[in-house]
């Protein structure tokens, strides 16, 4: 299965296709804003921005199958995908990896979002996971994070306009904060108090100050 990486080849298979089977001229460029948008991005420019992004993950771009970071993949049950990509894209910063109707025409959305070495796969299914389930991250700079959200909610409207980013609380085993989606699941960020086992996670967000 194709992901984001791919775009150039699919492009440039589009352009072919539609030129061969169509008769349509279109250039390059126009192609690549085209396959942009149908991974969910709003022009080619954002999507070769993310691309780079995660280049750096494991020296050249590859994270394994699908684009996981990780050998487990929590599955998510959401009943709205504009809803879905607003929370876990727009506002927590995730990259879709892929996603559509799992098995074409008007199925249910299956796909997969990824940020730092978290992996996440959303789903419209009803056959899938119920909702109400708490996925766990470890991460590093877990109030950096929060910073980050607490700005980017004033523009990505995840909530109403009174209410924060819940602010993170510190627990015996490290500092937490557990902020849920618009369908009753719950991310529980979470930083370890031991300062080596905070160097071996991944940052989301740089530091500040």
């Amino acid at each position: 299965m194709r992901t984001f990486r791919d775009a150039k080849t699919m492009a440039k298979t589009l352009r072919t296709e539609l030129g061969a089977r169509r008769g349509v001229e279109l250039t390059h460029g126009e192609c690549l804003e085209i396959v942009a948008r149908q991974f969910g991005f709003d022009d080619w420019n954002v999507l070769a921005a993310k691309t780079a992004e995660l280049a750096t993950i494991d020296g050249d771009g590859s994270a394994g199958a699908w684009g996981a970071r990780t050998s487990t993949i929590p599955v998510l049950r959401v009943f709205s995908v504009e809803k879905a990509r607003e929370f876990y894209v727009d506002f927590l910063g995730f990259v879709l990896d892929f996603g559509g109707p799992s098995s074409g025409g008007d199925s249910p959305f299956y796909g997969q979002v990824s940020r730092g070495r978290t992996t996440l796969q959303l789903t419209e299914a009803e056959y899938d996971p119920y909702p109400g389930a708490t996925v766990f991250i470890w991460l590093d700079g877990v109030h950096d994070l929060h910073r980050e959200l607490n700005e980017r909610r004033q523009t990505v409207k995840v909530w109403g306009p009174a209410v924060w980013t819940p602010a993170p609380e510190e627990t015996p085993f490290g500092t937490v904060m557990t902020i849920a989606d618009p369908f009753g699941n719950a991310l529980r960020f979470t930083e370890p108090t031991d300062p080596k086992e905070r160097a071996a996670l991944p940052r989301w967000s740089p530091a500040v100050g």
